[in-house]
Order: structure tokens, then sequence, then C-alpha cells
């Protein structure tokens, strides 16, 4: 074995380099993050609407507007937004596919995937509630239904109740995602296992070489 001259041997500032394995690992939690981010923003916006208007808005103006103004302009505001709803259920599947793909082994974990199910069944209650709820709503108000007044008062009043309990369960399903989104992030402690799971370099100098 030939002996090792100083230039083979010596440590310079390329061994410091993050590896491509490192490299990798970095830019996929990064973007974990920012997925992460995208979905807080997501339900939250679409929890704090409900909660203003399901809980903060509506009340008030249907005590203090007269029929049938008060539930066409209620309905309106619903049907504008649950324009937004049904974006921010795009964004809540689309940030889940994301971070399924640069969570790694972590998007196997019982939160990640409670926290998929949850984005997918605000998908279904943002479906349900923009394409048939709402519409169905505000075509009884058109033609004139009041609440508890016949039979199209009867339905009526039925829809309403339903769409408060959907309105519910929405605002108890994105709470749940956030919390669920904040939960899965990455700590560095998963992170330097990953870079542990990857195939290290081998350390600088005549051991490394040899």
């Amino acid at each position: 074995m030939q002996p090792m001259n100083d230039q083979e041997h010596r440590f310079t500032e390329a061994d410091l380099e993050p590896s491509p394995e490192e490299r990798r690992a970095d830019k996929k939690a990064l973007i974990d993050r920012v997925a992460a981010t995208l979905g807080v923003l997501a339900a939250g916006t679409w929890g704090g609407g409900q909660l203003a208007l399901g809980v903060c808005a509506a009340p008030m103006v249907f005590r203090m507007t007269p029929a049938p103004f008060s539930g066409e302009a209620m309905g309106a505001a619903f049907a504008r937004f649950d324009q937004i709803a049904l974006g921010a259920a795009v964004v809540l599947l689309g940030v889940e596919v994301v971070r399924t793909w640069a969570g790694g082994h972590r998007s196997r974990t019982r939160a990640a995937r409670a926290r998929r199910f949850v984005a997918m069944l605000l998908g279904g209650t943002a479906a349900f509630m923009g394409l048939t709820l709402t519409p169905r709503i505000n075509e009884l108000h058109q033609s004139g239904a009041r609440r508890g007044e016949g039979s199209q008062g009867a339905e009526l009043e039925r829809l309403h109740h339903q769409a408060e309990r959907v309105g519910q369960l929405e605002l108890l399903l994105t709470t749940t995602a956030i919390a669920l989104h904040v939960f899965t992030l990455a700590g560095r402690r998963d992170e330097e296992d990953d870079e542990d799971e990857a195939l290290s370099p081998l350390p600088p100098g005549p051991r490394g070489a040899a």
C-alpha cells in the first residue's frame, strides 16, 4: 500500500459542504414547512369566516332585518363565502399531496393520516354546502318561502338547521386541521434522524480514504 501524501488527506472546505442527500432533505423540509403554512392559512381563513358569518353576522341580520330581505342578504353572503370555502378546500387537499411527498416516513404517522382524513372531510363538506345546501336555500328564499310557513317553509327550516350543523362541523374540522398541521411539523430531531438514514460521506483524512 502506497503512503498517502499531504494533499490526499488534507482537510478542505469542500469537506464541510452538505452532501446531495442532506441538500435534498433540507429542500423537502422547507417545502413541508411552506405547505404547512399554506394549510394553516387556508384552514384559518375558512374557520374564521365561518365563525364571523354563522355565529356573529347571521343571528343579528335575521333579528334586525325583516324577511325576506334578511334571508336574501345572508343567502348571498353565504353563497359568496362558499366559493372561498371551496377554494380553501382545494388548497388543503393540494397541501396534503405536497406534505405527503415531502414528509417521507413522517407522512405515515397516525397524526399525518388523521390530517389527511380531516382534509378530505372538509372537501366533502365544502362541496355539499356550496353545491347543494346553499343553492337550495337561496332558491326557496327567492320563491318567497318563509321558515315554518307551509311545506316550503318547513323545508327551509330543515335546510337552515342542516346548514348550521354543517357549519359547526366545518368550524371544528378547520380548527383540528390547524392543530394537526402544527403538530406534524418536523422537529430538529426528526430532521437529524432523516439525515442519519441517508448515506453519510466518509470522514476526511487517511481513514476515510483507506
